[in-house]
């Protein structure tokens, strides 16, 4: 299935590692079937992000979440990759 992902802006390898760093980038999944914005967190990130949220708000509610291990342009353009071999069901 063709598809492509449209980056939040330009990204280096230095902003690859501010990224990774981060541990979150939200990006958009276009296909031939519809976009989905996708938000990939680490799962140290995550559980932070969940925590803040709780405190300050009392739900953490994020759609087409994925978990991966490190938010690196590789980890990203795999997970996505496995997303597009099930047609996006997934996300």
């Amino acid at each position: 299935m063709k598809y492509r992902i449209e980056w939040p802006a330009p990204l280096d390898e230095l902003d690859w590692m501010t990224q990774e760093a981060k541990g979150w980038i939200m990006v958009t999944v276009v296909w031939d079937g519809g976009q989905r914005i996708v938000t990939f967190y680490d799962p140290v990130r995550l559980m932070q992000s969940v925590t803040i949220e709780l405190d300050t708000r009392g739900i953490f509610a994020e759609g087409s979440l994925v978990v991966v291990p490190r938010v690196t342009l590789d980890v990203v353009e795999t997970a996505i990759a496995r997303f597009a071999e099930r047609d996006f069901a997934d996300i």
